[in-house]
């Protein structure tokens, strides 16, 4: 959480993802003295956290209210003395109790009601992590003056579910991580080089099921049975071990763009593959299609969470429904690549889409613009003073 008069924004870096709502048990537990006995609350969750687990439901303590008033305590210590307009956090978790009154604002590609029961690790959950759950979402709804959504499932959610006012709430999808700095001649040029007599295509996510990472694997053999010649490299997921020693796959493991070696390895990935394909079975918003189309490959997923955010159907991919199967993929993927004039059209829109919307300078422009037009900051005060509220553990 940072407060803040505007976000950097810098033409070079589009910047990097802020971390989502599905990721708060990433932060550690706040450290200023004045908290230390709200701490001693919230490391008592974890013993309730192994007592469900026992029980065989899922609980945490990041929405314990001994954690948030310990996050609110020390945002107050940090802040004390300086000047700032407004208060922007990744992730709706820790504005729920600050007592600022400057505009709060934040982003996530979730709600909380839109979790449950869809992602793996949101199943199970306690009836009282749910509770508190709910509660600690609907007071940060309550508590900011704009929520700022990747899609509009969640949207959605926070309007429907929660009864938030359709005025504080925007879309703005995130951006790209990875290949942010291509530039167009470079995706031409990568575009044109791709072979036209074999399919190359690319998995990128550590989660094999929720990726639909068998599915990936059924279509390149139905793609194989149709008669293309197909290369499929997973990146992130470790292979099954029936899916290892099929001469056309290609495991890489976890490449971080952190490591230069490993990122050049994902970079020459991206540049001879014709498709990002993630047909995940569940996904809040999916920043893999975003820097899949930074290197100008059309992405190919599955009509579902809010992938839709990310990927608009025949502008820079293809969604098929949750239904569909391996069949499905391999004809709509034959087809696509038939005709290599259109394929390359594809490309080009989807890198296109990506200058236009899918990166963080665009994320910053509309946000900067949507809180000029709804006048959220009309009375802040010009100084500001930049300071985080929590480190990641």
């Amino acid at each position: 959480m940072f407060s803040a008069r505007t976000p950097p924004i810098r033409k070079s870096n589009p910047g990097t993802r802020p971390p989502s709502s599905k990721d708060s048990s990433a932060w550690g537990p706040p450290s200023s003295p004045s908290s230390r006995s709200s701490l001693k609350k919230y490391r008592a969750s974890i013993s309730k956290k192994i007592f469900y687990r026992l029980r065989g439901q899922y609980h945490r303590g990041d929405r314990e209210p001994a954690f948030l008033e310990a996050a609110a305590n020390e945002f107050d210590q940090r802040i004390c003395g300086k000047s700032y307009d407004m208060v922007f956090s990744p992730g709706s978790e820790m504005i729920s109790r600050l007592k600022t009154s400057r505009p709060v604002t934040f982003s996530a590609d979730a709600t909380f009601a839109s979790m449950v029961d869809y992602y793996w690790d949101f199943t199970g959950l306690s009836a009282e992590y749910l509770r508190k759950g709910h509660a600690q979402e609907a007071a940060s709804l309550a508590k900011a003056s704009l929520a700022i959504y990747a899609s509009e499932w969640a949207a959605r959610s926070a309007i429907n579910y929660y009864g938030i006012s359709p005025e504080k709430v925007a879309v703005i999808p995130f951006g790209a991580n990875f290949g942010k700095k291509n530039t167009l001649p470079e995706v031409e040029r990568w575009i044109a080089q791709r072979p036209h007599d074999r399919i190359n295509l690319i998995f990128v996510g550590k989660h094999w099921e929720r990726k639909g990472g068998d599915l990936v694997v059924d279509t390149a053999r139905c793609l194989r049975k149709l008669g293309h010649k197909v290369t499929l490299d997973i990146v992130g997921a470790e292979l099954p071990a029936r899916h290892r020693g099929l001469p056309w796959i290609v495991s890489h493991g976890l490449l971080s763009p952190k490591k230069p070696e490993e990122a050049a390895k994902l970079h020459d990935l991206y540049i001879r593959a014709h498709y990002v394909f993630v047909p995940s079975r569940a996904e809040a918003f999916g920043i893999t299609f975003a820097e899949g189309n930074a290197f100008g490959l059309p992405a190919i997923s599955t009509n579902t969470g809010g992938i839709s955010g990310a990927v608009s159907n025949g502008e820079n991919g293809y969604l098929l429904p949750l239904s569909a199967g391996a069949q499905d993929y391999a004809d709509l993927i034959a087809s696509s690549f038939r005709n290599s004039g259109d394929y390359q059209a594809m490309c080009r829109r989807s890198f296109a889409t990506f200058e236009k919307r899918l990166n963080w300078n665009a994320f910053c422009k509309s946000f900067l613009d949507i809180l000029a037009e709804r006048n959220i900051l009309t009375n802040a005060p010009r100084a500001l003073t930049a300071a985080p509220l929590l480190t990641r553990a």
